[in-house]
């Protein structure tokens, strides 16, 4: 029982601060209920490092004759663990930096917005089954998509949350599919013992919920609660998601799909090289926060597809915590900007450094052309994070005397997390990985650094002068790739079919409904019966 405590904990502050803020508002009494039940769930999931593994049954059923077979239950292994940790940091340096930003996005009813989706969000990433998997899914996103057509500014964004939310009922579907086939295979299973038969579609439903397999980006302007919250909401899914991955067997490719490799990894790494330069391109960290989570989530797919599942979880909590602790970051205080080269230091990538053991990914399969593309994104979104890093600050008179000490203690549990998770995440994260990979990116970055400050860009500032031919060449092709990437051209062609053929269908409606209606369903009748007699008479 001690898996569901966390999130009893947060579900438990969330039904209290949404009654607390119907009858009696205290904005300072629902943010101690939300920092309080976070950090006793954050201390409760350290303490489950200890207890690896650990199942829950739930509920079973079997009636084999009548083809219902199903189980649900939990479980807490190395896969699991390493982003439930990741997750409830996020959630308890959101409630804590949002003390820094009361006159912003910071209420009440965001914080129990996010620790609900957190709580289903530790549902899903603890799930031992599919169909525990799918039932989070369905309720997670229902209660998001409720959540975001109720903002104040989603009307202008109702159809991007519509074509979000078709997506990740198309990545259902696929699990649906792939747990269909597995059962034919192998009868019931866990996740933990994935069919190969399945496995891809599996990985599928993954891909499609990360926006990366195949490269989907239908949600790029968001609406309300960009920062805090709106970190819970856009990185709970992508936590579950990275579980899924990690969880996949290390003979996904079949015999049948071998000769496809290639290609898959030819488009994830391009998906990453894309992503990353949309990443140092954006205006600010959020507007490229979609971009962001595409360019990691892609080299942590590709990891699984070259049979190292495991050194996905690299990517992915590179993906998840000094992401976090860079969208977080705001206002932002000079004197606290070195805490972002903690986060840097956690994506480089070197030797006995957190993102160390996913480079074993990307060339597990022998070192190719689309390693060496996965390597140049990692570098430009490196050089992307330093550009981020060298912005700008304000002053720490801006802020209210609790949130001076309140604010820089969310930003430091995310590097105590990313910490831990280096040196005892899961068996091989302490590693010195592939140095000489790692040394590359490296170089490509003080490359670009040097190229930078060659064209007159002064330092702290590496900034590209809105009148430099780069930034010229790079607002008229990127609009168009992101037409194209964005794939929202087909989700507005599907959209025209429909309304065309319900046209048509109405019209036929109409017809046979009016006076001549009888005639014409007479008629419909004849031509039907010559088709199915082939047209003789006798």
């Amino acid at each position: 029982m001690l898996l569901l405590l966390p999130v009893g904990l947060l579900l438990i502050a969330s039904l209290t601060i949404f009654i607390l803020d119907k009858l009696q508002p205290r904005f300072g009494t629902s943010w101690l209920v939300a920092a309080v039940a976070s950090s006793i769930a954050w201390v409760v999931v350290l303490f489950l490092r200890l207890r690896l593994p650990t199942s829950l049954p739930i509920l079973s059923w079997g009636f084999p004759g009548d083809y219902l077979v199903g189980r649900l239950s939990l479980l807490l292994d190395y896969d699991s663990w390493p982003y439930i940790l990741a997750l409830t940091t996020i959630t308890l340096a959101v409630i804590l930096s949002d003390a820094a930003r009361t006159r912003y996005d910071s209420n009440p009813q965001a914080w129990s917005a996010g620790l609900v989706i957190t709580g289903f969000g530790l549902l899903a990433i603890q799930s031992g089954t599919s169909l525990t998997l799918m039932l989070i899914w369905i309720i997670s996103d229902l209660l998001e998509l409720v959540y975001l057509l109720r903002l104040k500014s989603s009307a202008q964004h109702n159809l991007r949350i519509i074509i979000s939310y078709g997506v990740r009922t198309a990545a259902i579907l696929s699990l649906m599919l792939g747990t269909s086939i597995g059962r034919q295979v192998s009868g019931d299973f866990d996740l933990t013992g994935i069919p190969q038969q399945a496995a891809f579609l599996f990985m599928l439903a993954a891909g499609l919920r990360l926006g990366v397999f195949p490269l989907n980006l239908p949600f790029l302007k968001e609406p309300e609660l960009r920062r805090g919250v709106g970190n819970i909401i856009r990185l709970a899914p992508v936590a579950a998601s990275l579980t899924l991955l990690a969880r996949l067997p290390a003979n996904l490719i079949s015999p049948a799909l071998e000769p496809w490799l290639p290609l898959f990894n030819g488009l994830l790494a391009l998906a990453a090289l894309y992503a990353a330069v949309r990443w140092i391109s954006a205006t600010d960290e959020i507007e490229g926060r979609p971009f962001w989570i595409v360019a990691w989530a892609a080299p942590a797919t590709a990891s699984v597809l070259n049979g190292a599942p495991q050194a996905s979880l690299a990517w992915g909590i590179a993906l998840l915590l000094p992401g976090s602790l860079l969208f977080l970051y705001y206002p932002r205080i000079q004197r606290m900007n070195f805490l972002q080269y903690f986060g840097l230091l956690g994506l480089m990538g070197l030797p006995f450094t957190p993102l160390a053991s996913g480079w074993f990914g990307l060339v597990a399969n022998g070192v190719n052309f689309w390693s060496f593309l996965f390597v140049i994104a990692h570098a430009l979104m490196i050089f992307g994070f330093l550009i981020r890093i060298f912005e700008p600050g304000g002053q720490p008179g801006i802020l209210e005397s609790w949130a001076r000490l309140v604010y820089p203690l969310g930003l430091i549990v995310i590097i105590q997390a990313l910490v831990a998770l280096g040196l005892v995440g899961w068996p091989g994260s302490f590693t010195p990985g592939i140095w000489w990979l790692a040394l590359i990116s490296t170089l490509l970055v003080i490359g670009a650094v040097i190229l930078v400050q060659r064209f007159g860009i002064n330092p702290p500032y590496l900034h590209f002068p809105s009148n430099s031919k780069f930034v010229k060449v790079m607002e008229r092709v990127l609009p168009l790739l992101e037409k194209v990437f964005r794939l929202e051209w087909v989700y507005r062609l599907g959209w025209q079919i429909h309304a065309s053929l319900s046209k048509v269908f109405r019209t036929i409606s109409a017809i046979l409904e009016g006076e001549g209606g009888l005639l014409w369903t007479l008629l419909l009748l004849v031509l039907l019966i010559l088709v199915i007699t082939g047209g003789n008479g006798g």
